[in-house]
Parts: C-alpha cells; structure tokens; sequence
C-alpha cells in the first residue's frame, strides 16, 4: 500500500516544515525532532525526561525556546498537575511570550482543583495584561461563570453587561447567546425577574431557527415556566399558544415529562381547542419514543376515541399499530393496519401499512404469511415502487431461509425494476446491494464462476460498503478449497490482460487482482500496471497534489513559537487571531494546521470536496498518505485511549462513528437535537450518565470532547454486549436503537453482516451503517489499535 506508506518522522517534518522553516536550524536543540516524535507517540513520561535534559545540558536554549511551556502542557496531559502548575509558573515569571497561554492553563488547573479564587485571580490578570489576546472572550465567559458558581450575582452581572457593550468580545453568534442566558440567571437568582424574564424571552424569540430550538432557548423556557408558577411536576396556567410553543421547545430536545406537562394543560383546560388532538398524539409520540409503547398506545387510541376525524387521528392509527408491534400484540397491530387500508385507501402512506403488515408476520416467524402480504403488496401496486420493496422483502425471507432458488428468481427480476427506493425510503435497496446478494446467493449456490463475476463487477473504493464486503467475499473464496480453481482460472485470465493497449482494461484487471491475489509477484505486476493506468487515466486527473502547495511561512511571534513546539491548537487559534497571518498560507497548510490542533472538522471540510470529484472506485492503495490523514483523521487521542480500549472498544470504531456523526466539531447539534462529537439524544446521554455514576450531568457537558469520548466508548461497550463482534450491528444500533437491530438481526437467521445488513428497514440507518463500516475499514488501514500509524499494509 504504498501510496498510504508514510514514516512517522516524516509525518511530524511535513506538517511542521512550514511552522519553523524560517527559523534558522542552528536556534534549535539536536533533539528537537525526537522531542516531537516521543509527543506523536504520546510518550509523555519519556518526553518529559528528554526535555528535563534538555534543560540540564543547555537551560539558555530551554527556556528561550520555551521548552518549559511544553513540559506544562505534556505534564498536565499526563496528569502531573503539580509539575504543570511549576512549569507554567516559570513561563509566567520570566514575561515569556506565551505568558498569557501559560497563565490560561494555571487558571485551569485551579479550577479544576475546586480552587475558584486562585482561578479569578489568573483570570483577572489576563483580562487586565492582555486585553487583545486570542483567549479573552473565553476568559471573559469564564471569569462571570466563575462569580456565578461562587454566588456573587452581582458581579457577575457587572462582568457580562460590560462585555455586552464590548462587540469584540461577544462576536460570536453562540458565545453571545450563552452569555445572555448566564446574564438572565444571574438576574433571576439576584431577584431582578422583571429584567430576567426580558433575557428570557428574547432568547426564545430570537433563536434564527424557531422549528429547531437551540439549548439557549430551552435553558430560557425552563426558567420562564419557573417564573410562571410552573415546577416539575405541574405546567403553569398560560394560553393556548404559549402551552403550545413550549411544549414544542421541550419535544424538540426530547424532554417528553416536561412537554407532557404543557400538552396535557391543552388537553385539560382547551379539549375543545383546535391543538388538542395534535397534543394527545404528541404525548403518545413521546412515550414511544421512550419506549415506554402501554402508555404510548393509551393516548393514540384515546385520540381515535375522542378525535376520530381530526387530522391527526390518520398518524395516531399507523402509530398505534406499531406500538401495538413493538409491545409484542401482533393481532391488534395487524387490525390497525388493515383498518388504515380500509379507511384511508388512497393516503400516501398506504404502501406503509401493507409492508409492516409483511414484517409483523415476519416477527412473529410466520413466513407463509408474510409471502401473501408481499404478494398483496405488488398487486394493490403494481408497476410502482411499492411492488419493488414488496419483492425486496420477498427476496430477503428466501435468503433468510436459504433458499437459494427463489431468492435468485427475485433478485434477478429487482434488477430490471426502474426503482428501488435506495436510501430515500423506508425498506429500500439498491442496484449495488441486489448485485451483491446475487453474488452471494450464487456463491452458496456453488455457482462460483459466477459468483466471482459477480463480486468483481461491485467497485470497490473507500466509501464504498458491498465493495468491501464483495473484496471480503473474494478472499474467502480464495481460501475454499472447492473454489480456489475458479479463482486460479480467473487470475490467469486477469493476467494475460495486464499487458492489453485498452489503459481502463489494464485498470479494471489489475484492480481485480488486488482484491484476491495472494501471489507477491502477482500482486506487485498488478499494482505497477494499476498505478501507471491511473496515471494515464482521465477518469482520476482531478486529484491535486498537495505537497506542492507547501509554501514556507514568515516568522511569527506567538503562533511560531507555538508551531515550533508542535503546539498546533493554540498555534492556529493565535494566527486565526489577526486577520492577515492565515491569508499567507495555502489552503493544506492551514488544514494541516487545523487537524494537528485538535480541529480536524476544519481539515475535513479542505479535503472532501476535493475528493467528492474523484471517483468512488480510486484505489485505496493508491490515496496519497496526506489526503487520508486528512480525510480520516484522528483527533482525541489521548481520550480515545483513555477510555475505549479499557471497555473493550477499537477507538477506531468510535473515530469512524464520531466522522459520521458530528465530522469532528466539538459543537455540532443535530435537528434532532444530539449533541456533541457522538451526537447523543438527551435520553441516551442520561441513561449513560446514569451508568457511569455521574448524578451531576448537564447536557451540555457532551459538547466538552472528553466527556463525548467517555460516554460513546460506555454506550459501544453496552452495544457490544448485546452484539458481540459484530461492529455492523451495533452501528446500526447506534443509529436505529439496539432493540430494532435484534428484530432485524432476527429476521436474518443470521450473525453475518451479508445476511442481516439487507434487512435494516430504516433507510437511514442502512445507510449509516454503510459509512461507518466504510470508515472503520480506512481507521484499520491508517491506524493500529494504538492509533499510531501504519507505515505498510
């Protein structure tokens, strides 16, 4: 895999050569290099050793260096707070230039030791000797929450009304929202409810995105309930509207027992309001979504009693029948169904009702059943997609009972349908997923000439799912005696091409090679005509070559003695800083720069539009080694290993979940309110929290990447319980719940992923799974278990 084959050394002199190239190499210590790589390697013990020698041999070039800023950080990364604490201390006492980074990070270790008056005093004097460094806005934050916890209202106020008026210090859209709501609650505990009620509801009516309502706006109702008279247990006495909007801002962030309070109050004091019925059939539609289905099916059948003709009564009977099925009562789920088809025969959700009907039966082990209904489906929808996934789900219970004879009869017709619904509908498919099961049937079948035809017509690439499983199918058959001559038939054939004048044909044959060959020589006669087929190739002309757009930066202050030291977050921070310093630099610099630093959604979002022109079938060996960091990078490392491994999780499988979840911003809140780098819903953040014995859990604690890692390691752990070594399935858990994947993995009769995959129902999460298998597939290429990167595969 050459192309992926980088030295370590290398890695640390290609990201840092535009941080001190201009610094003259005489003004750096002879183990300056191997200071970095024992930091890449996260050898922090023997890093600080190399660096106490450092100091003993030459203490001039220690501290002009600020090499005792480095011990500060590579100790409190290793625990050591009190070394930290000396080391900062040093930078702060000699007026270093990165004072003010140093005394940051004493302000934080004092905090973090319960010590809030050491951490207002080094706060302060940020504040006062550094009114236009990079970190004032945070320290700013910090100091008001500071007065906060410690119960001085007042100052408090003081702090944020002055940071109000300061525009510089308030820039950021979310930074100023935050404020504001810690400014409302300072009010409010210091009795002043007239002006906090007035922050309140601003917050509220100026959140930029009402139908999905931000943690500014529900910390805001929350308090506004209080101040009506409201408590946990009782919604207070408020308009029809007002009930109504806030039980929509709780809904929304899925804190159903509060917007339960707020619906009931219109279903009590309004039942005759135009929002009752829709308020009983939010109620049911929490509870579902808390799996708590006996109540849920209360309040959907109670709507249909009471609203029978509203609107919402058509929802509230699919509804109820899936409640009906989750709750175990396949009779009663079945009857709702069939009166939804009876009642609402040209509604677009019909096609709905027929194919849970067919996976009711399904769940219930009743296949002959379950035919008939397929058989109904393609009837009542003939000609439209319906009858496909009617077909599809035909075709996945012959897989299910291996028979291999009828599942092959109906892939072979899916791939004449003009429409398989793909990732747009519940239930769907696709051409590549049929091409694969038909491969695969006609593997078990024994038809294995066909079956190798078969795989190789799937491409595969790095994003490409049944491409990985079809390369996956092939090396089995490698292995398997009876089919090894077909493989051996097929490899000559492919050989004999490598030498043709039809550039894609050599291209195709030898990529073919590579997925099954096991022959050294062969191997590497395939991958010299692949990479001169590329070469020569128009197909993949697209792909820039980054190093050349290298340029060497000029000579900073702060950022480049930060950069020197390998100290890329805050390296970057400062350059962002002045509005200039970042213009200098090339594009890849700066996403080297981002990535290195702990902002690798910034790298990420330089180099996927560069690869979103490529075609999805690029050789994998073939991505240059500096495009793949940077697509698949892998930030967190110390909290990565810190908590995975020790649950029995490859922090390679949460990196490739956090890439699909949240593309690594620290922030990122979904529309369906999940939070964080792992993007956690509120009732599974808490359950979490629950299991990990913190009592003291916020929410907004998942934004903190630390705490994110904690707690997508704990909840993979508990998946991987349930679905031992079987990654495929619990990343459908993670998107589609733990007890929808038992019901699918059920119906598969199946631990293989081939088998049970096709029969994840929800599209999404399907398509989920495809993109998380596919990047745990580069993690394990890029990385090993250590996260340290491979230098062959």
């Amino acid at each position: 895999m050459t192309g992926l084959i980088l030295d370590s050394i290398f890695y640390v002199v290609l990201t840092g050569a535009f941080a001190f190239s201009a610094m003259a190499a005489d003004r750096l210590p002879d183990n300056h290099d191997r200071i970095l790589e024992m930091i890449d390697a996260r050898d922090y013990p023997a890093t600080i050793i190399e660096l106490q020698n450092l100091r003993n041999s030459n203490e001039k070039m220690f501290l002009s260096g600020n090499y005792d800023y480095l011990v500060g950080r590579i100790a409190e990364k290793d625990g050591r707070l009190g070394l930290a604490m000396s080391s900062y201390q040093s930078v702060a006492n000699r007026n270093s230039d990165l004072r003010v980074h140093a005394l940051k990070h004493m302000s934080g270790i004092a905090r973090s030791t319960g010590n809030l008056l050491l951490e207002r005093i080094y706060l302060n004097e940020i504040l006062l000797f550094y009114p236009n460094s990079v970190l004032t806005g945070g320290v700013f934050y910090r100091l008001a929450r500071n007065s906060f916890e410690t119960g001085n209202y007042g100052e408090t106020i003081r702090i944020l009304d002055s940071g109000a008026r300061s525009s510089s210090r308030t820039s950021d859209g979310n930074q100023a929202r935050e404020n504001r709501a810690l400014l409302g609650e300072a009010y409010l505990r210091s009795g002043q409810t007239v002006l906090a009620r007035d922050i309140f509801m601003n917050l509220v009516e100026s959140d930029t995105n009402p139908a999905q309502p931000d943690d500014f706006s529900l910390a805001a109702i929350r308090f506004i309930d209080l101040l009506d008279g409201g408590s946990r247990e009782k919604a207070p006495e408020l308009a029809e509207a007002d009930h109504l909007e806030r039980a929509g801002i709780y809904q929304f962030n899925r804190e159903f027992k509060t917007a339960r309070l707020h619906f009931e109050a219109l279903v009590i004091n309004y039942p005759n309001g135009s929002n009752a019925a829709d308020a009983m059939f939010q109620i049911g539609r929490g509870f579902a979504q808390e799996s708590d289905f006996a109540e849920a099916l209360k309040w959907f059948e109670r709507l249909l009693e009471r609203h029978p003709q509203s609107p919402a009564a058509k929802d509230a009977l699919l509804n109820a029948a899936s409640a009906y099925a989750r709750a175990g009562k396949s009779k009663e789920a079945i009857s709702r169904y069939q009166i939804f088809i009876e009642r609402y025969p040209t509604d677009e959700k019909l096609e709905r009702a027929f194919l849970n009907i067919v996976d009711v039966y399904r769940d219930q082990d009743s296949d002959s059943e379950a035919l008939k209904w397929c058989a109904k489906t393609r009837e009542a929808f003939a000609g439209k997609l319906p009858a496909a996934l009617a077909l599809f789900a035909e075709t996945r219970i012959y897989v299910s009972k291996e028979d291999w004879k009828n599942a092959l009869d109906r892939l072979d017709q899916l791939k004449s349908a003009p429409n398989l619904g793909g990732a747009a509908v519940p239930g769907g498919t696709s051409k590549v997923e049929i091409d694969f099961l038909r491969a695969y049937a006609l593997e078990q079948s024994k038809r294995y000439g066909e079956a190798i035809d078969g795989y190789l017509s799937i491409p595969d690439g790095r994003g490409e799912y049944y491409g990985w499983r079809a390369t996956e199918r092939l090396k089995l058959l490698s292995a398997n005696e009876t089919a090894r001559s077909f493989i051996v038939q097929k490899m000559g054939l492919l050989t004999t091409k490598l030498d043709g004048k039809d550039p894609d044909e050599r291209r195709e044959c030898a990529q073919a090679l590579l997925r099954f060959a096991d022959s050294p020589t062969v191997r590497e006669r395939a991958h010299e005509a692949l990479t001169a087929a590329i070469k020569g190739s128009p197909r993949y002309e697209g792909i820039p070559s980054l190093k050349s757009l290298e340029r060497a930066s000029s000579r900073r202050s702060i950022s480049d003695q930060l950069l020197t030291l390998g100290l890329y977050d805050e390296a970057v921070s400062e350059m962002e800083a002045v509005s200039t310093t970042m213009a200098s630099d090339d594009a890849y610099s700066r996403a080297v720069r981002h990535t290195r630093g702990g902002r690798a959604d910034l790298g990420l979002a330089f180099i996927e539009p560069i690869w979103r022109k490529v075609p999805a079938d690029y050789p994998i060996d073939l991505i240059p080694r500096e495009h793949a960091e940077l697509l698949y990078p892998a930030p967190f490392v110390d909290e990565l290993l810190k908590y995975a491994p020790e649950r029995g999780v490859d922090p390679r499988l949460v990196l490739a979940i956090m890439r699909q979840e949240s593309r690594f911003q620290p922030d990122a809140r979904s529309y369906a309110a999940a939070r964080g780098l792992m993007q956690f819903i509120s009732t599974t953040s808490t359950q979490v929290a629950g299991d990990l014995g913190r009592d003291s859990f916020d929410q907004d604690d998942l934004y903190y990447p630390p705490t994110a890692v904690l707690f997508g390691s704990q909840y993979l752990a508990g998946l991987f319980k349930i679905f031992p070594n079987q990654p495929d399935a619990v990343a459908a858990s993670y998107n589609g719940g733990a007890d929808n994947m038992k019901r699918w993995l059920t119906r598969s009769r199946s631990n293989l992923p081939d088998r049970y995959v096709p029969e994840i129902a929800y599209s999404q999460t399907k398509d989920y799974v495809y993109k998380v298998m596919a990047n745990y597939r580069m993690y394990q290429l890029l990385y090993d278990e250590q996260l340290r990167r491979r230098t062959g595969c």
